[in-house]
């Protein structure tokens, strides 16, 4: 079932998430912080007349293929685009650009506020992680320790960088022992940071 580009800026601002429209271009942009006072820009274009949506997160990183690290990254960015359920993780060999990417369809139901919501918080969690990943292995050539990995790995980075509140400082403390004790799989719980 097609959206109109009105309906779609409509379930936008359902989500709360701040965001400006171009009408012309037929597109919202997104901005999102991430845990290192990183900030992401995340396009939403409105596409086949209402009947998808596709999702952007440019310049992660520049990499030129000539760069040492070029297979490194490569084997990051595959390695992630094996794990993640939402989100894929590109390359330009024109000009170096990393970039995440999700292409949803909507042929057979309208976007929900809570859909297009867990779209948008992954894509900007996976964004940030990857982003960290790719900068310690530009600047160190080794990929960051596995602790520092992952959904423990960005919990870890929230709870040392990132003002919290007390109520958000105690469920991801809590999501981390959890985490770090078994009880939950990692790539499924970025829900609950969601609900932060």
């Amino acid at each position: 079932m097609a959206v109109t580009f009105e309906e779609l800026k409509a379930v936008a601002e359902g989500t709360e998430l701040p965001f400006v429209c171009d009408p012309e271009r037929q597109l919202l942009l997104f901005a999102g912080l991430g845990s290192d006072e990183r900030i992401y820009h995340l396009l939403v274009k409105w596409v086949e007349n209402g009947e998808a949506l596709y999702f952007r997160v440019p310049f992660l990183a520049v990499v030129p293929q000539e760069h040492p690290m070029f297979g490194k990254v490569l084997t990051v960015l595959m390695t992630e685009n094996d794990r993640v359920k939402i989100g894929r993780f590109c390359y330009d060999p024109d000009d170096g650009e990393i970039y995440l990417d999700w292409f949803l369809p909507l042929e057979d139901a309208p976007v929900t506020n809570q859909q297009l919501e867990r779209c948008l918080k992954t894509l900007f969690a996976l964004a940030d992680e990857v982003k960290g990943r790719l900068e310690h292995l530009l600047e160190t050539g080794e990929d960051l320790p596995p602790e520092r990995q992952g959904l423990r790995g960005l919990l870890r980075r929230l709870l040392t960088s990132t003002p919290l509140s007390e109520r958000e400082e105690v469920r991801l403390r809590r999501l981390l022992r959890n985490l770090e004790a078994g009880n939950a799989e990692g790539s499924e719980r970025t829900e609950e940071i969601a609900d932060l």
